[in-house]
């Protein structure tokens, strides 16, 4: 496993470590360089969703309520896939370019 964010102090280094954690469970470490600070950002904003998930699961919100929450969960866990794949696909094609020039 290879970091991909160096740490300066303990938030930091908290931070990279659950960062990596994300790219490991999503298998994300071939993206681009490049997509890396918007994945961070990604992995911010769900990393907050997962108090409200909780919240509702402690505040027996509605049925319905928490059915909406699985599937949107669900989603997401879909889209992280798709990413993989077609950053997949990509490097594919760009192989291809390469051995045509």
């Amino acid at each position: 496993m290879k970091r991909l964010f160096g740490g300066r102090n303990n938030k930091e280094s908290k931070e990279d470590k659950e960062m990596q954690k994300f790219m490991d469970r999503y298998q994300l470490e071939d993206l681009d360089e490049r997509d890396l600070i918007v994945l961070k950002r990604i992995a911010s904003d769900l990393a907050g969703n997962k108090f409200i998930k909780a919240g509702m699961a402690l505040s027996f919100a509605k049925v319905e309520e928490q059915a909406k929450i699985t599937y949107l969960s669900a989603l997401v866990e879909q889209n992280w896939m798709i990413i993989r794949q077609l950053g997949r696909l990509n490097k594919n094609i760009e192989k291809l370019i390469e051995k045509q020039i």
